[in-house]
């Protein structure tokens, strides 16, 4: 809540908005946003420091979790919640990275795997086997330690805007090769650039889409915003530097 928001409520007294009444059930979960997982000489060398967390810093975040006493979940268990009241454990907590890079897999994943935490990938399909991504050995792999969840981000990684029948195609696309390897179940989504439209919730909802997550920053999830979930994007800083 910003500060003249805050000075308006008070001075009009005007109650605070209740969300539960107007969107819920809602109920507080940071789903914090990685993308590439690489030194930060690579990432400057790329020109990639503004989506990159050392790897030094991502064993550290993720060691953070553990003592601080966080439940990593998987996002299936919020749409659960949404849909079922089904308890979320305490502390959650949920962990998702961008785009499928391959450093997802040489970097992120030893340090998931030591520590037993979850995570998702949110996975542009048709850009599997492409130089710098994951390809799908890593993905079985990965999806097989039961650790990794991987979920729809449109076959090319398009923007939700635009022509309604590309963006149709994009998502199917997308569905279907996660689908035809078993991935995607619970069938999540989250938007290439991180900005929904109302053209991307018909589609998402024509698949029997459960959940779809932006780069707005937040953590109180909300079932009648479930195509517009919140995020928390991450850098190299310590985690308790994100409100955590």
């Amino acid at each position: 809540m910003n500060n003249l928001l805050l000075f308006l409520l008070v001075f009009f007294h005007i109650a605070p908005i209740d969300m539960n009444k107007l969107y819920g059930p809602c109920v507080t979960v940071p789903v914090i946003m990685y993308h590439h997982i690489q030194d930060e000489a690579t990432a400057k060398k790329l020109g990639q420091g503004g989506l990159s967390v050392s790897s030094d810093w991502f064993r550290k975040q993720m060691e953070y979790i553990k003592a601080k006493g966080y439940s990593p979940i998987n996002l299936s268990q919020i749409s659960d919640f949404f849909d079922s009241g089904t308890e979320l454990p305490k502390k959650p907590i949920a962990i998702t990275l961008d785009d499928a890079y391959e450093d997802n897999y040489l970097n992120a994943y030893p340090v998931l795997k030591d520590l037993g935490i979850k995570a998702t990938i949110f996975t542009p399909t048709g850009l599997v086997t492409v130089i710098d991504y994951l390809n799908w050995g890593e993905i079985g792999e990965m999806s097989g330690s039961g650790l990794i969840y991987f979920a729809n981000h449109t076959w090319s990684h398009h923007a939700s805007s635009g022509a309604l029948d590309v963006l149709d195609k994009e998502i199917r696309l997308a569905d279907g090769q996660l689908a035809e390897k078993g991935y995607n179940q619970s069938k999540i989504f989250a938007y290439p650039y991180g900005n929904p439209s109302a053209g991307a919730e018909k589609v998402l909802t024509k698949y029997g889409y459960k959940l779809a997550f932006t780069t707005v920053h937040g953590s109180l999830l909300c079932k009648g915003k479930r195509f517009e979930l919140p995020r928390i994007r991450i850098g190299n800083a310590p985690l308790a530097n994100f409100g955590l």
